[in-house]
């Protein structure tokens, strides 16, 4: 799986061999990037794709530097206070 990011369209796109599997869609004001939303399409769910989603977007994120984040969206927010790895990148 891999996730890509499409600055035009404010989001992070995860697939599977071409195929799209999920998105995170943020507000970017600065240097931070406000998490509004990660969405798997409904017949997908169920099948853990939320975890590659938030985890390859936060990669992503800190893979670009110089950013930071606000997790509004309750699942990227709680995946955030699980995993402590991704603290440095908290606005």
């Amino acid at each position: 799986m891999i996730v890509t990011h499409e600055p035009d369209a404010h989001r992070y796109v995860l697939t599977e061999d071409g195929d799209f599997r999920g998105e995170v869609e943020y507000d970017r004001q600065g240097n931070v990037l406000n998490l509004v939303r990660a969405e798997v399409p409904a017949e997908l769910r169920g099948q853990g794709l939320g975890i590659p989603l938030v985890r390859g977007t936060l990669e992503a994120i800190r893979d670009e530097g110089g950013l930071t984040v606000v997790p509004l969206c309750p699942y990227i927010a709680k995946y955030m206070m699980k995993n402590t790895e991704f603290d440095d990148l908290r606005n």
